[in-house]
């Protein structure tokens, strides 16, 4: 089953407060009801998220938050999905899709858009993909999204093209290959 999910990763401060997905031709479905977690499920830390103000906010320890509601099975192929988003200063997290539900660890497929505006890294791993990302594919190095500022990350998914906009601006037009490439440690 091919999921979506947001990503916590350590030092995240993060809020999406809007989550709609859209079909081809179809109208706006919200997947996020602004009170609960209702529809989602965590892997990992599952105290690191919670609902306030009518978003989804995370702090704490890694985890990752899988949608398994009632839309489409939880099963999206090709849609277009879009998050009005917030980060702290050095938050650093990610919206994930064609992957599938992990009780812990990183997904082990899938796509991740990057959200990230100022983070960079920690240990001796220096992180410069920023907001808007298709992360280790079709990377942004310039900031383009203010900390402590809403924004809203569009991705369009037309079978092997994908699509992010940062507030409407195209930042990735990528068509995966008929046999795609392994980065090595970015097997998905």
């Amino acid at each position: 089953m091919r999921q979506s999910l947001l990503s916590r990763r350590d030092l995240l401060a993060t809020a999406a407060a809007t989550l709609q997905l859209s079909a081809a031709g179809s109208d706006w479905v919200e997947l996020f009801n602004g009170r609960n977690l209702e529809g989602w499920r965590a892997g990992g830390h599952a105290g690191s998220w919670k609902v306030a103000e009518g978003a989804i906010t995370a702090v704490g320890a890694q985890s990752h938050l899988f949608y398994n509601g009632p839309v489409r099975g939880a099963d999206f192929r090709n849609f277009e999905l879009e998050v009005e988003a917030r980060l702290d200063a050095r938050a650093n997290s990610g919206i994930y899709f064609h992957t599938a539900y992990q009780a812990k660890g990183w997904p082990e497929k899938g796509f991740e858009v990057q959200l990230n505006n100022t983070a960079t890294g920690e240990g001796g791993y220096l992180e410069r993909k920023k907001t808007g990302s298709l992360y280790g594919i079709r990377n942004v190095y310039k900031q383009l999204a203010a900390d402590n500022e809403w924004f809203k990350i569009q991705v369009l998914v037309r079978g092997k093209n994908i699509q992010t906009r940062l507030n409407g601006v195209l930042l990735v037009d990528y068509t995966e290959p008929a046999a795609p490439v392994m980065v090595p440690g970015l097997e998905r």
